[in-house]
Protein backbone atom coordinates (compact mmCIF):
# COMPACT_ATOMS: atom_id res chain seq x y z
CA UNK A 1 0.00 0.00 0.00
CA UNK A 2 1.28 3.47 -0.77
CA UNK A 3 2.64 5.73 1.94
CA UNK A 4 2.95 9.51 1.79
CA UNK A 5 6.36 10.93 2.61
CA UNK A 6 7.49 14.54 2.81
CA UNK A 7 9.26 14.17 -0.53
CA UNK A 8 5.99 13.52 -2.38
CA UNK A 9 3.67 15.61 -0.24
CA UNK A 10 3.99 18.49 -2.69
CA UNK A 11 3.98 16.39 -5.82
CA UNK A 12 1.38 14.86 -8.08
CA UNK A 13 2.27 11.47 -9.51
CA UNK A 14 0.33 10.31 -12.53
CA UNK A 15 0.47 7.09 -14.47
CA UNK A 16 -1.76 4.88 -16.53
CA UNK A 17 -1.79 1.14 -15.82
CA UNK A 18 -0.19 -1.23 -18.30
CA UNK A 19 -2.21 -3.98 -19.97
CA UNK A 20 -0.99 -6.51 -17.39
CA UNK A 21 -1.93 -4.23 -14.50
CA UNK A 22 -5.36 -3.69 -16.01
CA UNK A 23 -5.90 -7.43 -16.05
CA UNK A 24 -5.00 -7.66 -12.36
CA UNK A 25 -6.70 -4.55 -11.00
CA UNK A 26 -10.13 -3.01 -11.52
CA UNK A 27 -8.83 0.46 -12.30
CA UNK A 28 -7.10 1.93 -15.33
CA UNK A 29 -5.60 5.08 -13.86
CA UNK A 30 -3.94 6.04 -10.57
CA UNK A 31 -2.88 9.39 -9.18
CA UNK A 32 -1.33 10.42 -5.88
CA UNK A 33 -2.50 14.00 -5.40
CA UNK A 34 -1.37 16.43 -2.72
CA UNK A 35 -3.78 19.08 -1.51
CA UNK A 36 -3.99 21.65 1.26
CA UNK A 37 -6.13 21.26 4.36
CA UNK A 38 -5.88 22.67 7.89
CA UNK A 39 -5.11 21.44 11.39
CA UNK A 40 -6.82 22.78 14.47
CA UNK A 41 -8.08 21.74 17.92
CA UNK A 42 -11.69 20.61 18.14
CA UNK A 43 -12.79 23.84 19.84
CA UNK A 44 -11.32 25.93 17.02
CA UNK A 45 -13.04 23.73 14.44
CA UNK A 46 -16.39 24.19 16.19
CA UNK A 47 -15.80 27.95 16.34
CA UNK A 48 -15.15 28.09 12.59
CA UNK A 49 -11.49 29.10 12.83
CA UNK A 50 -9.27 28.35 9.84
CA UNK A 51 -6.43 26.56 11.63
CA UNK A 52 -2.88 25.95 10.45
CA UNK A 53 -2.39 25.00 6.78
CA UNK A 54 -1.12 21.48 6.18
CA UNK A 55 -0.32 19.53 3.04
CA UNK A 56 -1.83 16.05 2.86
CA UNK A 57 -2.47 13.69 -0.04
CA UNK A 58 -4.76 11.03 -1.39
CA UNK A 59 -4.54 7.99 -3.67
CA UNK A 60 -7.00 8.23 -6.55
CA UNK A 61 -7.95 5.07 -8.48
CA UNK A 62 -10.27 5.42 -11.46
CA UNK A 63 -11.95 2.53 -13.31
CA UNK A 64 -12.28 4.64 -16.46
CA UNK A 65 -9.40 6.54 -18.05
CA UNK A 66 -11.83 8.52 -20.19
CA UNK A 67 -15.25 9.92 -19.38
CA UNK A 68 -16.51 10.87 -15.92
CA UNK A 69 -16.07 8.58 -12.92
CA UNK A 70 -18.14 8.22 -9.78
CA UNK A 71 -15.78 8.44 -6.80
CA UNK A 72 -15.90 7.59 -3.09
CA UNK A 73 -13.50 9.46 -0.79
CA UNK A 74 -12.17 6.98 1.80
CA UNK A 75 -11.03 8.00 5.31
CA UNK A 76 -8.88 5.59 7.30
CA UNK A 77 -9.16 4.83 11.00
CA UNK A 78 -6.78 5.58 13.86
CA UNK A 79 -4.27 3.04 12.58
CA UNK A 80 -3.64 5.01 9.41
CA UNK A 81 -4.19 4.06 5.79
CA UNK A 82 -2.85 0.55 6.40
CA UNK A 83 -1.75 -2.14 4.00
CA UNK A 84 -3.31 -4.92 1.99
CA UNK A 85 -6.13 -6.62 3.85
CA UNK A 86 -7.06 -3.50 5.77
CA UNK A 87 -10.51 -1.87 5.46
CA UNK A 88 -9.37 0.97 3.17
CA UNK A 89 -7.52 -1.34 0.79
CA UNK A 90 -10.31 -3.89 0.67
CA UNK A 91 -13.07 -1.34 0.17
CA UNK A 92 -11.06 0.32 -2.62
CA UNK A 93 -10.90 -3.07 -4.32
CA UNK A 94 -14.63 -3.73 -3.84
CA UNK A 95 -15.67 -0.33 -5.12
CA UNK A 96 -13.25 -0.35 -8.06
CA UNK A 97 -14.60 -3.77 -9.09
CA UNK A 98 -18.07 -2.21 -9.04
CA UNK A 99 -16.90 0.51 -11.44
CA UNK A 100 -16.59 3.21 -8.77
CA UNK A 101 -13.41 5.25 -8.31
CA UNK A 102 -11.82 5.76 -4.88
CA UNK A 103 -9.74 8.52 -3.32
CA UNK A 104 -8.03 7.22 -0.15
CA UNK A 105 -7.02 10.25 1.92
CA UNK A 106 -4.05 10.04 4.30
CA UNK A 107 -4.92 12.49 7.09
CA UNK A 108 -1.99 11.44 9.29
CA UNK A 109 1.36 11.38 7.46
CA UNK A 110 1.31 15.06 6.56
CA UNK A 111 0.55 15.87 10.20
CA UNK A 112 3.42 13.78 11.54
CA UNK A 113 1.28 10.95 12.91
CA UNK A 114 2.96 7.58 12.35
CA UNK A 115 1.56 5.27 15.06
CA UNK A 116 -1.76 4.37 16.64
CA UNK A 117 -0.55 5.97 19.88
CA UNK A 118 -0.18 9.31 18.07
CA UNK A 119 -3.65 9.26 16.48
CA UNK A 120 -5.09 11.38 19.31
CA UNK A 121 -3.00 14.30 18.06
CA UNK A 122 -5.48 14.70 15.21
CA UNK A 123 -9.05 15.63 16.11
CA UNK A 124 -11.44 13.26 14.34
CA UNK A 125 -13.96 16.02 13.65
CA UNK A 126 -11.13 18.24 12.33
CA UNK A 127 -10.89 15.77 9.46
CA UNK A 128 -14.21 17.13 8.20
CA UNK A 129 -12.03 19.89 6.73
CA UNK A 130 -10.02 17.22 4.89
CA UNK A 131 -13.30 15.90 3.48
CA UNK A 132 -14.40 19.28 2.17
CA UNK A 133 -10.98 19.98 0.63
CA UNK A 134 -10.95 16.56 -1.04
CA UNK A 135 -14.42 17.28 -2.43
CA UNK A 136 -13.23 20.59 -3.88
CA UNK A 137 -10.20 18.92 -5.42
CA UNK A 138 -12.11 16.08 -7.03
CA UNK A 139 -14.92 18.31 -8.28
CA UNK A 140 -12.37 19.98 -10.58
CA UNK A 141 -10.82 16.76 -11.84
CA UNK A 142 -11.51 16.20 -15.57
CA UNK A 143 -12.22 12.49 -15.05
CA UNK A 144 -14.58 12.85 -12.07
CA UNK A 145 -18.30 13.61 -12.09
CA UNK A 146 -18.62 16.44 -9.53
CA UNK A 147 -22.21 15.43 -8.76
CA UNK A 148 -21.27 11.83 -7.94
CA UNK A 149 -18.67 12.09 -5.19
CA UNK A 150 -19.48 10.27 -1.95
CA UNK A 151 -17.52 10.00 1.30
CA UNK A 152 -16.92 6.92 3.44
CA UNK A 153 -14.91 6.53 6.64
CA UNK A 154 -13.92 3.87 9.14
CA UNK A 155 -13.78 4.31 12.94
CA UNK A 156 -11.77 7.55 13.46
CA UNK A 157 -12.50 8.25 9.79
CA UNK A 158 -16.23 7.89 10.41
CA UNK A 159 -16.30 11.44 11.75
CA UNK A 160 -15.37 13.16 8.46
CA UNK A 161 -17.70 10.81 6.62
CA UNK A 162 -20.68 11.44 8.90
CA UNK A 163 -20.25 14.99 10.14
CA UNK A 164 -19.40 16.48 6.75
CA UNK A 165 -23.17 16.11 6.26
CA UNK A 166 -23.95 18.76 8.90
CA UNK A 167 -25.24 22.00 7.41
CA UNK A 168 -23.53 24.01 10.14
CA UNK A 169 -20.10 22.50 9.50
CA UNK A 170 -20.49 23.00 5.78
CA UNK A 171 -21.20 26.69 6.35
CA UNK A 172 -18.18 27.00 8.64
CA UNK A 173 -15.62 25.05 6.61
CA UNK A 174 -17.04 23.94 3.27
CA UNK A 175 -18.01 25.35 -0.09
CA UNK A 176 -21.74 26.24 -0.18
CA UNK A 177 -21.87 25.23 -3.84
CA UNK A 178 -20.52 21.71 -3.25
CA UNK A 179 -22.02 18.74 -1.42
CA UNK A 180 -21.18 15.07 -1.22
CA UNK A 181 -23.71 12.86 -2.98
CA UNK A 182 -23.77 10.46 -0.02
CA UNK A 183 -22.16 9.79 3.38
CA UNK A 184 -21.17 6.35 4.76
CA UNK A 185 -19.79 5.89 8.28
CA UNK A 186 -18.49 2.44 9.19
CA UNK A 187 -18.26 1.77 12.97
CA UNK A 188 -17.76 5.50 13.51
CA UNK A 189 -18.18 7.24 16.85
CA UNK A 190 -21.56 8.90 17.48
CA UNK A 191 -20.90 9.63 21.16
CA UNK A 192 -20.75 13.43 20.88
CA UNK A 193 -23.81 15.64 20.57
CA UNK A 194 -22.96 18.73 18.56
CA UNK A 195 -25.06 21.86 18.35
CA UNK A 196 -27.44 21.75 15.36
CA UNK A 197 -26.42 18.15 14.61
CA UNK A 198 -29.92 17.22 13.49
CA UNK A 199 -29.75 19.58 10.49
CA UNK A 200 -28.10 17.67 7.66
CA UNK A 201 -27.83 18.28 3.95
CA UNK A 202 -30.47 16.54 1.87
CA UNK A 203 -28.02 13.84 0.79
CA UNK A 204 -28.45 10.30 2.18
CA UNK A 205 -26.46 9.04 5.16
CA UNK A 206 -25.70 5.37 5.89
CA UNK A 207 -24.28 4.05 9.17
CA UNK A 208 -22.81 0.52 9.36
CA UNK A 209 -22.03 -0.99 12.77
CA UNK A 210 -21.33 -4.33 14.40
CA UNK A 211 -23.50 -5.19 17.40
CA UNK A 212 -20.54 -6.67 19.34
CA UNK A 213 -18.23 -3.68 18.87
CA UNK A 214 -16.51 -2.99 22.21
CA UNK A 215 -14.21 -0.22 20.91
CA UNK A 216 -16.89 2.05 19.45
CA UNK A 217 -20.23 0.69 20.70
CA UNK A 218 -23.30 0.80 18.51
CA UNK A 219 -25.59 2.35 21.16
CA UNK A 220 -24.82 6.04 20.53
CA UNK A 221 -25.26 5.55 16.77
CA UNK A 222 -28.64 3.95 17.36
CA UNK A 223 -29.63 6.99 19.41
CA UNK A 224 -28.28 9.48 16.87
CA UNK A 225 -29.93 7.69 13.94
CA UNK A 226 -33.21 7.78 15.87
CA UNK A 227 -32.89 11.52 16.51
CA UNK A 228 -32.10 12.18 12.85
CA UNK A 229 -35.03 10.07 11.66
CA UNK A 230 -37.42 11.96 13.94
CA UNK A 231 -36.00 15.20 12.53
CA UNK A 232 -36.86 14.04 9.01
CA UNK A 233 -33.29 13.41 7.86
CA UNK A 234 -32.40 10.81 5.22
CA UNK A 235 -30.45 8.36 7.40
CA UNK A 236 -30.26 4.58 7.80
CA UNK A 237 -28.42 2.40 10.30
CA UNK A 238 -27.56 -1.19 9.31
CA UNK A 239 -26.50 -3.51 12.13
CA UNK A 240 -24.32 -6.60 11.69
CA UNK A 241 -24.82 -9.28 14.38
CA UNK A 242 -21.86 -10.78 16.23
CA UNK A 243 -19.48 -8.31 14.59
CA UNK A 244 -16.62 -6.49 16.28
CA UNK A 245 -14.64 -3.41 15.32
CA UNK A 246 -12.95 -3.74 11.91
CA UNK A 247 -15.37 -6.53 10.94
CA UNK A 248 -14.57 -5.61 7.32
CA UNK A 249 -10.77 -6.02 7.60
CA UNK A 250 -9.73 -9.42 6.16
CA UNK A 251 -6.22 -9.04 7.60
CA UNK A 252 -7.70 -9.72 11.07
CA UNK A 253 -9.22 -13.17 10.52
CA UNK A 254 -8.80 -14.17 14.15
CA UNK A 255 -10.04 -11.93 17.01
CA UNK A 256 -7.29 -9.73 18.44
CA UNK A 257 -7.48 -8.31 21.95
CA UNK A 258 -5.79 -4.91 22.25
CA UNK A 259 -5.21 -4.57 25.98
CA UNK A 260 -3.64 -1.10 25.78
CA UNK A 261 -5.98 0.45 23.21
CA UNK A 262 -7.97 3.34 24.69
CA UNK A 263 -11.72 3.51 24.19
CA UNK A 264 -14.35 6.12 24.96
CA UNK A 265 -17.13 3.52 24.96
CA UNK A 266 -18.42 4.75 28.34
CA UNK A 267 -18.02 8.45 27.51
CA UNK A 268 -20.66 10.79 26.19
CA UNK A 269 -19.74 14.32 25.23
CA UNK A 270 -21.74 17.39 24.27
CA UNK A 271 -21.00 20.75 22.69
CA UNK A 272 -22.11 23.77 24.70
CA UNK A 273 -22.01 27.51 24.10
CA UNK A 274 -18.59 28.86 23.29
CA UNK A 275 -17.69 25.95 21.00
CA UNK A 276 -16.69 23.87 24.01
CA UNK A 277 -17.01 20.14 24.56
CA UNK A 278 -18.01 18.83 27.98
CA UNK A 279 -18.51 15.41 29.52
CA UNK A 280 -22.28 15.00 29.28
CA UNK A 281 -22.38 13.20 32.65
CA UNK A 282 -20.06 15.36 34.79
CA UNK A 283 -20.70 18.63 32.92
CA UNK A 284 -16.96 19.25 33.12
CA UNK A 285 -14.81 20.31 30.12
CA UNK A 286 -13.57 17.48 27.92
CA UNK A 287 -10.23 16.03 28.95
CA UNK A 288 -8.20 13.13 27.60
CA UNK A 289 -7.67 12.13 31.25
CA UNK A 290 -11.40 11.81 31.90
CA UNK A 291 -11.99 8.66 33.99
CA UNK A 292 -14.65 7.46 31.54
CA UNK A 293 -11.86 6.45 29.14
CA UNK A 294 -10.89 2.79 29.43
CA UNK A 295 -8.40 0.38 27.92
CA UNK A 296 -9.03 -2.97 26.29
CA UNK A 297 -10.72 -3.49 22.91
CA UNK A 298 -11.30 -6.17 20.29
CA UNK A 299 -10.91 -6.24 16.52
CA UNK A 300 -12.02 -9.16 14.36
CA UNK A 301 -12.97 -9.83 10.76
CA UNK A 302 -16.41 -11.27 10.06
CA UNK A 303 -16.56 -12.51 6.48
CA UNK A 304 -20.35 -12.81 6.40
CA UNK A 305 -20.83 -9.28 7.72
CA UNK A 306 -18.15 -7.86 5.43
CA UNK A 307 -19.71 -9.34 2.30
CA UNK A 308 -23.15 -8.14 3.38
CA UNK A 309 -21.72 -4.66 4.00
CA UNK A 310 -20.16 -4.63 0.53
CA UNK A 311 -23.53 -5.32 -1.05
CA UNK A 312 -25.33 -2.86 1.25
CA UNK A 313 -22.96 -0.04 0.35
CA UNK A 314 -22.99 -0.75 -3.38
CA UNK A 315 -26.80 -0.72 -3.40
CA UNK A 316 -26.84 2.49 -1.34
CA UNK A 317 -24.38 4.24 -3.66
CA UNK A 318 -26.21 3.09 -6.78
CA UNK A 319 -29.36 4.74 -5.52
CA UNK A 320 -27.56 7.85 -4.26
CA UNK A 321 -25.66 8.41 -7.52
CA UNK A 322 -28.87 7.98 -9.50
CA UNK A 323 -30.49 10.93 -7.72
CA UNK A 324 -30.56 14.24 -9.54
CA UNK A 325 -28.32 16.89 -8.03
Amino acid sequence: MWKITSSIAAAVILFTSTANAQAQYSFTRQEVIAFESATMPTNDFLAGKKGEPVKIAGHLRLPKSDGKNQVVVLFHGAGGVGGEGGPVSDWARVLNEAGIGTFAVDSFSGRGVATLADAGKVSAVNRVVDAYRALELLSKHPLVDPNKIAVMGFSHGGSPALYSSLVRFQKLHGNPDLQFAAHVSVYGNCGTTFREDEALTKKPVLLLHGTSDDWVPIGPCREYASRLTKAGMNVRLIEYPDSYHVFDGPAVREPVKLAQATTSRNCRFAEVEGATLINASTKQPFSASDPCFEKGTTIAYNETAAKKAHEDVKAFLKEAFAQKS
